[in-house]
């Protein structure tokens, strides 16, 4: 299969490991807000919940709301919250219910964020866990001349403190963060393949991704992309259910010994 012409990597759920500080974050971000209690003596079981249903989480907002959500909900309706469309239809009647807005709930966890990282900034790295291989993997691309970039929609500012606390030598702009106005993600890519001369349909294109719904996003939005190759990370915030329904959909899932392998080593669907 040889190389990628171009490599994109989502970063959380495929290069790091955040959940202890997405939960804390959260955490602290729904107290700013001071909407409904979260009791500190239900702390370990909403953070075994939270990161139960992170998978159904796209956006920074709504890791901020689902400590909210979860506090109010039992528990025995966890296994619905799991389907996206029982998650979307809750979140925002939640949102409608207690006036918020997902821009306030964003502005709340970048500010918890920050004043996290002011106060103790080892701590706050110490909450993240790079997958196992994965810096020296990439270390050993960029060293070899690969075309690598990570596409999140995480703030860029957190994503370049990560990654240099890692030592890991992307440029910066190989990093690319939380747009405004936002882009869908192949957007971005198909963006990237232009800037280094690839085929419009996407050949030579390879696309990481722990979440099942942007790969689908990009099948059905980018069909002119038709060559890009695109991979689901099994080893980040996915549900079992979707490895199946990614095999169906004729995008491989990827797993982290594959990834950081050699290249002809990948699924090819």
């Amino acid at each position: 299969m040889g190389r990628p012409g171009l490599l994109v990597l989502d970063f959380d759920g495929v290069v790091c490991d955040g959940m202890d500080e997405f939960f804390e974050s959260a955490w602290r971000a729904w107290h700013s807000l001071k909407v409904d209690e979260l009791p500190a003596s239900r702390r370990s079981e909403l953070r075994t919940r939270f990161a139960r249903l992170r998978p159904v989480v796209e956006s920074g907002w709504e890791m901020a709301l689902l400590p909210g959500v979860l506090a109010t909900t039992d528990m025995a309706h966890d296994p619905e919250l799991g389907d996206n469309g029982c998650w979307a239809e809750v979140r925002d009647a939640y949102l409608r219910g207690h006036g918020l807005a997902p821009d306030v709930l964003a502005r709340a966890l970048d500010t918890a964020r920050d004043a996290w990282c002011q106060e103790d900034r080892r701590g706050w790295r110490q909450c993240h866990r790079f997958y196992p291989g994965i810096t020296g993997w990439l270390t050993r691309l960029l060293g070899q001349g690969q075309r690598v970039y990570v596409l999140s929609t995480k703030d860029k500012r957190f994503l370049d403190d990560l990654l240099a606390w890692q030592e890991i030598p992307f440029t910066p702009d190989q990093v690319i963060g939380k747009a405004t106005p936002r882009r869908a993600k192949w957007e971005v890519i198909q963006a990237l393949a232009a800037r280094h001369g690839l085929s419009p349909d996407g050949q030579g294109v390879w696309f990481v991704e722990d979440r099942l719904a942007t790969l689908l996003e990009f099948r059905t939005s980018a069909p002119h992309l038709n060559t890009a190759r695109l991979f689901l990370a099994e080893w980040g915030y996915v549900f079992r259910r979707d490895l199946e329904s990614a095999r169906a959909g004729g995008i491989p899932p990827l797993t982290l010994a594959q990834a950081t392998g050699p290249f002809d080593g990948w699924p090819t669907g």
